[in-house]
C-alpha cells in the first residue's frame, strides 16, 4: 500500500518522529498520510527553514522530498505537492530558502504548484 511505504520509508530515515506516529495512529486510528505530513514534517521543516543554522537535516528533508516526487504513486506525490510543497509556497521567503534545497524534481513540482496558484492555467 502507498501509505505504508511512504510512512515506512519516512520513519526509517527520521526515526525521531516515531512517537508523533504513533500518537498519529491513536489520535487518528489510521494513517492519514496528507494530516501527518501537514501536521507534523511541514511544520518542522518550516521551522527549520526559518531558522537556516541545521543544513545537512534540511538537506536529509529535501533528499527525501525528491524520493517522494519521483515515485510512480500517485498518492506520495499527492502528500509531496499538496501538503508540503503548497505550504510552503505560501510563504515567499521560506519558499526562496527551501528553492536552495529543492533537487530537480522537486523543484519541477513545486514550479507547477506556484504557476497553479498564480492562476497561469486560468489565463
Amino acid at each position: 500500500m502507498d501509505s505504508d511505504n511512504l510512512i515506512n520509508q519516512f520513519l526509517k530515515l527520521f526515526p525521531e518522529f516515531h512517537d508523533c506516529y504513533i500518537e498519529h495512529l491513536e489520535l487518528n486510528q489510521e494513517f492519514l498520510g496528507h494530516v501527518f505530513f501537514g501536521d507534523e514534517v511541514a511544520t518542522y521543516v518550516d521551522g527549520l527553514l526559518r531558522k537556516n543554522d541545521d543544513k545537512e537535516q534540511i538537506e536529509k528533508f529535501f533528499n527525501f522530498f525528491e524520493w517522494m516526487a519521483t515515485q510512480t504513486s500517485l498518492y506520495i506525490v499527492q502528500v509531496l505537492s499538496t501538503t508540503i510543497l503548497y505550504d510552503l509556497g505560501g510563504h515567499t521567503d521560506i519558499l526562496q530558502k527551501a528553492q536552495c534545497y529543492m533537487k530537480l524534481h522537486t523543484k519541477r513540482l513545486s514550479q507547477k504548484i506556484e504557476d497553479l496558484h498564480s492562476g497561469k492555467y486560468f489565463s
